[in-house]
């Protein structure tokens, strides 16, 4: 069963979004994030030129355009 919400849009996981995920980096000496969902977020941010926002300051570290901290 799919969920259905108005105005937002299923993104499913595409090889073009594991890509993305293979070149991610965290800037030297940044503190440890673990979180492999969050990774995967920004990666299909980046590999859809979309725009991520999230309130966690950690991923600032991975310094991709697509990540807004709010």
């Amino acid at each position: 069963m799919a969920l259905s919400v108005p105005n937002f849009t299923q993104l499913d996981l595409r090889l073009a979004h594991i890509n993305a995920l293979e070149r991610l980096a965290r800037v030297p000496g940044a503190p440890p994030h673990k979180d492999p969902f969050d990774r995967m977020l920004i990666a299909q941010a980046k590999a859809e030129n979309m725009t991520f926002l999230t309130h966690d300051a950690l991923l600032a570290d991975y310094n991709e355009r697509c990540v807004v901290l709010v």
